[in-house]
């Protein structure tokens, strides 16, 4: 069972790091957005930044696999929902706050090599859990995986365009480009008997 204090300090991880990516979150900065004591950080992550920023990626892939993955049949619609997701994310944040996982990716994941594993892991069960979603749909292993890479590869470079620009347009014109590519790759599927 993990702890309150921990996951407070996951949470408030993955938003500093969605935020300002691995090199730009500091271990003070997260004791205040935790609401913890700097001390409480070393004892529940005595590995330190690392530690925290590898648990926190990959409790945020977790957590956007599980969503993927309980999602309604509608597989059209959750491909819109991921980009309304981030477009209402970095509206309210006055394009601060990105991926967590795409942002640490960007800034520092390349050059630690456990954070650099972990953004990998998380992409990957993004990707799994959509293809999941086409699978069940009667879509070929092959093709829900290429197609899955498409979305998680577009989701997270309108995002990185949509931040920069300070405009949602990226997001509109990507989601509309994805739900008609999943649209096409779900009615060329075989029938499901």
């Amino acid at each position: 069972m993990v702890s309150e204090s921990r996951r407070r300090i996951e949470v408030a991880a993955a938003g500093l790091l969605a935020r300002s990516g691995y090199h730009g979150f500091g271990l003070k900065k997260l004791s205040a957005a935790a609401g913890l004591p700097y001390g409480s950080i070393y004892h529940h992550f005595p590995g330190g930044k690392q530690e925290i920023a590898v648990a926190a990626i990959t409790g945020t892939g977790a957590l956007a696999g599980r969503a993927l993955a309980g999602a309604p049949a509608d597989v059209v619609a959750t491909t819109s929902g991921l980009f309304e997701f981030m477009a209402a994310k970095l509206t309210s944040s006055e394009w601060a706050e990105g991926c967590p996982i795409g942002t640490p990716a960007l800034d520092g994941g390349g050059d630690d090599e456990q954070v650099r594993a972990a953004c990998a892991a998380a992409f990957d069960i993004m990707e799994r859990a959509f293809s999941g979603l086409l699978v069940e749909l009667g879509v070929p292993a092959d093709t829900a995986a290429d197609t899955a890479t498409t979305v998680v590869a577009a989701y997270e470079g309108a995002t990185l365009l949509a931040r920069v620009r300070r405009s949602e347009a990226p997001l509109r014109v990507v989601q509309s480009a994805m739900a008609t590519l999943v649209r096409a790759v779900v009615e060329q599927a075989p029938a499901i008997d």
